[in-house]
C-alpha cells in the first residue's frame, strides 16, 4: 500500500514588466523607483512550472524583458497584476530577486503603504515608516558593501592570476655562480643589494626617465640638449620600448614569460647577467643602448649624406666670360668647412704635442736618465701600480721616480737650474 505525499500550496510572486515600474515619494526630497511584485499563481509539489507543459503559468516571458536591467531597491507587493496599488505595502527589495515563493513580505523591511497618486506621471505618494525606512537602508548598505567587496576580492584575485601567469618563471642553469637573487609576489627580481629590477620598459621609464637622455648626452660629449641629442634619445626610446615583431623574444615562453617579451626590459634574464643587482641591470641597460647606437651609427656613416666629414661641392661646367675660374680650390673648402678645419687644429695640436714630448724626453736623458724609464712605463701602461709592476720595482720607488719627473717637468717649462736628487730615504733599524 502507498502512501501519496499531501499536496501543499505555496505562493509565487513575480516582477511584472519593467515598463510597470513607478516613481515613489518617500518623504522631503527622497525620490526612488520601484517595481511591481504580483501574485502570479499557487505552486504544487514545490516544484517550478514547465513552460512547455503549463504555458498559462509561465512567468518566463515575463522575466525576459528584466534581462540585462537592474531592479530596483524598492517594490510594491500586490495581490494580483490587475490590482491598483493604493494601500499596497512598499517592501524594501535589498537582494532584488525577480521571483520568490511564500508569503509577504518575505523577511524584508516595510517600509510603508501608498497612499496617493498622480496617475500620468506614475508619481506614487507613501506614508513612510522612519525605523522600517532606516532599517532597509542600513540593509542595502549593508548588501552594496558585500557586493563591492565580492568585485574588489574578484578584482584582486584576478590581478594576482594575471601577475602570476606574467612572472618569469626561469630556471637556475647548472653551475650558476653569480649573485644571489630572489623574486618578489608581484613578479620582480630583487638583486643582492635590495634592488628591485624594472618588469617592464613603462615601469622602468616612470623611475628613470631621463635615463636614456643623460647616456646620449655622454656618448655624444654634450652638455646641453640639441636637435642631434633629441634625435638619439627619441630613436633609443623607441628600441627600448617595442621589440622587433620578428625577435626571438616574442616567442611564447621566451625568457620565462608565458606570452613572451614585449620590450628589452622584458628580457632581462638574472642569471645570464650573473644576478639582478643595480650595477647588472644598469650594465645590461648601457650594453643594449650601446649595441643599438653603434648599429645606427654604422649605418650612417656609410650613407655619403650623413657623413660629417663630406663637404657638397659644385662646378660650373663652363667657364664665365671674364676667364675667372669658379671652381672650388683648397682653401675656399678649408674656409668653408667647419668640420675640415677642427680636423686640421686637432692634427696640429697632436702635432705639436708629440713635439713637446720629444723635448722633455731629450732633457731628463740629459739631467737625469736614471728616471728616464718610468716615462716609458706610464707610455705603455697608465695607472701607478701597473707601472711599477712593469718596471719591476714597487710602488714606492716608482712614485718616487714620479715625484722626480714632476720637478724635472717644472725646471723643463720655467728653464730653472735643475737640483740634485735626494737620496732614497732609509729606515732607521732600532736595536
Amino acid at each position: 500500500m502507498t502512501q501519496q505525499a499531501a499536496s501543499k500550496s505555496v505562493k509565487v510572486h513575480s516582477l511584472l514588466s519593467p515598463e510597470r515600474n513607478v516613481t515613489l515619494h518617500l518623504g522631503g526630497m527622497l525620490f526612488e523607483e520601484a517595481a511591481v511584485l504580483a501574485f502570479v499563481y499557487n505552486l504544487t509539489e514545490a516544484r517550478r512550472p514547465k513552460p512547455s507543459v503549463e504555458p498559462e503559468r509561465g512567468i518566463y516571458r515575463a522575466l525576459r524583458a528584466w534581462k540585462g536591467r537592474q531592479v530596483p531597491s524598492y517594490v510594491i507587493a500586490v495581490d494580483s497584476p490587475d490590482a491598483p496599488l493604493m494601500g499596497a505595502p512598499v517592501v524594501a527589495w535589498t537582494d532584488r530577486k525577480m521571483s520568490l515563493q511564500g508569503d509577504a513580505p518575505w523577511g524584508y523591511p516595510v517600509v510603508g503603504t501608498v497612499t496617493g497618486f498622480q496617475d500620468a506621471d506614475k508619481f506614487y505618494e507613501v506614508a513612510v515608516d522612519t525605523i522600517a525606512l532606516a532599517i532597509a537602508e542600513r540593509k542595502a548598505e549593508d548588501r552594496e558593501r558585500k557586493i563591492a567587496e565580492k568585485e574588489t576580492a574578484k578584482a584582486q584575485a584576478e590581478a594576482l592570476a594575471a601577475a602570476k601567469a606574467a612572472m618569469p618563471q626561469l630556471t637556475e642553469p647548472e653551475g650558476y655562480t653569480g649573485d644571489k637573487f630572489t623574486i618578489s609576489a608581484d613578479g620582480h627580481f630583487v638583486g643582492d643589494d635590495g634592488f628591485v629590477v624594472p618588469k617592464d620598459f613603462d615601469e622602468f621609464y616612470d623611475r628613470y626617465p631621463k635615463y636614456v637622455l643623460n647616456w646620449v648626452k655622454k656618448r655624444l660629449n654634450r652638455f646641453q640638449v640639441d636637435d642631434d641629442v633629441e634625435d638619439w634619445t627619441q630613436d633609443l626610446l623607441i628600441h627600448m620600448k617595442y621589440l622587433p615583431q620578428g625577435s626571438k623574444h616574442r616567442l611564447a615562453g621566451a625568457n620565462g614569460r608565458i606570452s613572451g617579451c614585449a620590450d628589452v626590459i622584458e628580457t632581462f634574464n638574472p642569471y645570464q647577467q650573473y644576478g639582478a643587482s643595480e650595477r647588472r641591470f644598469r650594465n645590461y641597460i648601457n650594453f643594449c643602448l650601446a649595441n643599438k647606437f653603434n648599429t645606427v651609427q654604422s649605418k650612417r656613416q656609410k650613407n655619403p649624406v650623413c657623413r660629417a666629414g663630406n663637404v657638397p661641392l659644385g662646378a660650373t661646367v663652363s667657364a664665365p666670360s671674364d676667364g675667372r675660374s669658379d671652381a672650388p680650390d683648397d682653401e675656399y673648402i678649408h674656409a668653408n668647412s667647419s668640420h675640415l678645419v677642427a680636423s686640421t687644429e686637432r692634427s696640429k695640436k697632436q702635432h705639436d704635442d708629440r713635439l713637446f714630448t720629444g723635448q722633455f724626453k731629450d732633457f731628463v736623458k740629459r739631467t737625469d736618465p736614471s728616471v728616464f724609464p718610468a716615462i716609458e712605463a706610464l707610455e705603455a701602461t697608465g695607472p701607478l701600480a701597473e707601472a711599477a709592476a712593469y718596471m719591476g720595482v714597487t710602488e714606492q720607488e716608482f712614485s718616487r721616480m714620479r715625484t722626480r719627473l714632476k720637478q724635472l717637468g717644472e725646471c723643463f717649462l720655467s728653464k730653472a737650474e735643475v737640483p740634485k736628487q735626494r737620496k732614497p730615504y732609509k729606515k732607521r733599524v732600532t736595536a
